[in-house]
C-alpha cells in the first residue's frame, strides 16, 4: 500500500479545490423545439451573432446542441430556419448571451432562455425601459388632445429621464458586458458627446474600444461641431450625369443654399418632396439653391433611378457610404440644412416640419 505524507495531501486538496473554483471557460445550449415545422426537410437552427449565421445544426428528435466559448461581450440568436420562413416571421428565434456553462433554449413560440443571468438581467432592464415609457401614456395623450401641450411635454421629459437614471445606474454596473452597451447606447440621445466620453473612460477596454460606440460618438461630436453657426464641410459625390459633384459647388458662393439628406428607400424624403419643389420655387427669386444628397443607398442605382421617378428637377450630390452624414453627424433622414451665403450653416431640421417657417425667418428679411 502506498502512503501519501500530510504536505502532498493538502497539496492534492488545494489543487482539487482549485479546478472545482476554476471559471467555466466554454458554453453549452441545449435546446428543443417541438413544432412540426422544425422536422420539414431543410430546417436547421442557426446561431447568429452581429456578422451573420456561425454555427447550424439540424434538429434531432426535437433537440438540438451549440458549444462555444463564453463571452459576456455578445449576444447571440438561435434561429429555427425552415422552408419558406417570412424574413419578418417573429416565431422560433430568441436572442441570448453565451454567459454561462450551461444554457437552455427553447424555441417553441414564444421562444425562452434559462441559465443566463446576463440574459435575464437584459431582458429585465427593456422591460423596466418600456415601463418608463409608457407609464403616463394615457395621460400624455388626453392633455395633448386638450391642448395642454407643456404638461404633456413636462411628463414624457419626466419619463425620459426616468430611462437616463436607470440606463446610467445599470451601464455602471455592467461596464464589461453587452447589457453594459445597449445602456450606455440608451444615453447617447440624451446626453452631450462630453458627458459620453466620461461614461466611456469609465467602462472596460471591451467599452472604450466598441467600435458601434465609438461610431456614435463621432457622430455625436460632429453633430455639434457643425451646429448652427459653423462652416460648412465638404461632401464629395457625383451628379446625375455621373461627373463630380461637391457641396462647394454651391455652398459658400453667395446665395442660401437648402441642402436634403435623402434616400429612395426613405418614406418621410419622399413625403417631403412637394415641400422641398415649393419652397425652391418661392424662394427662387431669392437665390435660393436646393442640393439633394443622396445617402445610404444599398444600390446606388436606386438613388439616380428615384431621383428620375420623382423628378427631383434641382442639384443633386450622390454619395456612398457614410461619410456625408457622419461629417454632419446626422443619425436620420430627411435632415435639411440651410446654409447662409457665407457658407455657415444657419438652420438644422430633422424632418420637414418648421422647414417653412426657418426659411421664412431668414429669406423675408
Amino acid at each position: 500500500m502506498k502512503f501519501r505524507t500530510p504536505l502532498a495531501l493538502a497539496l492534492a486538496l488545494l489543487l482539487a479545490l482549485a479546478a472545482c473554483n476554476r471559471p467555466a471557460t466554454r458554453y453549452t445550449v441545449s435546446g428543443t423545439v417541438q413544432d412540426t415545422l422544425a422536422s420539414l426537410p431543410g430546417s436547421m437552427v442557426y446561431l447568429i451573432d452581429a456578422d451573420g449565421p456561425v454555427d447550424s445544426v439540424a434538429v434531432s428528435k426535437g433537440t438540438f446542441q451549440f458549444k462555444g466559448h463564453i463571452d459576456r461581450t455578445k449576444q447571440l440568436v438561435a434561429m429555427l430556419h425552415f422552408p419558406e420562413r417570412d424574413r419578418y416571421d417573429d416565431r422560433f428565434i430568441v436572442a441570448f448571451v453565451p454567459d454561462a456553462e450551461h444554457i437552455s433554449i427553447n424555441l417553441d413560440y414564444p421562444a425562452t432562455v434559462t441559465g443566463s443571468p446576463l440574459t435575464d438581467a437584459i431582458m429585465k432592464y427593456r422591460e423596466q425601459v418600456l415601463e418608463f415609457y409608457y407609464e403616463h401614456e394615457t395621460d400624455i395623450g388626453s392633455l395633448t388632445m386638450n391642448g395642454e401641450v407643456e404638461a404633456a411635454d413636462s411628463i414624457y421629459k419626466a419619463q425620459l429621464g426616468k430611462i437616463d437614471d436607470l440606463s446610467r445606474e445599470t451601464y455602471l454596473a455592467n461596464t464589461d458586458n453587452v447589457l453594459g452597451k445597449q445602456a450606455l447606447t440608451q444615453l447617447f440621445d440624451d446626453l452631450e458627446a462630453s458627458e459620453l466620453e466620461e461614461l466611456m473612460a469609465k467602462g472596460s477596454d471591451f467599452i472604450k474600444n466598441d467600435a458601434d460606440l465609438n461610431s456614435l460618438l463621432k457622430i455625436k461630436k460632429n453633430a455639434k461641431a457643425s451646429g448652427i453657426g459653423a462652416q460648412f464641410i465638404e461632401i464629395e459625390g457625383s451628379g446625375i450625369d455621373g461627373t463630380p459633384a461637391r457641396l462647394s459647388d454651391f455652398a459658400g458662393k453667395g446665395s442660401w443654399v437648402l441642402a436634403d439628406f435623402w434616400a429612395s428607400w426613405c418614406g418621410p424624403c419622399m413625403n417631403a418632396i412637394p415641400d422641398l419643389r415649393e419652397m425652391r420655387d418661392k424662394y427662387a427669386s431669392k437665390g435660393l439653391v436646393v442640393v439633394g444628397v443622396n445617402v445610404w443607398e444599398n444600390d446606388p442605382a436606386d438613388g439616380h433611378a428615384c431621383a428620375k421617378e420623382k423628378e427631383m428637377d434641382w442639384n443633386l450630390i450622390f454619395t456612398t457610404g457614410t461619410g456625408a452624414t457622419e461629417a454632419y453627424g446626422i443619425e436620420g433622414i430627411p435632415t435639411l440644412i440651410l446654409f447662409a451665403p457665407d457658407g455657415t450653416i444657419a438652420e438644422r431640421l430633422l424632418g420637414g416640419e418648421g422647414l417653412a417657417e426657418a426659411l421664412a425667418k431668414h429669406l423675408e428679411q
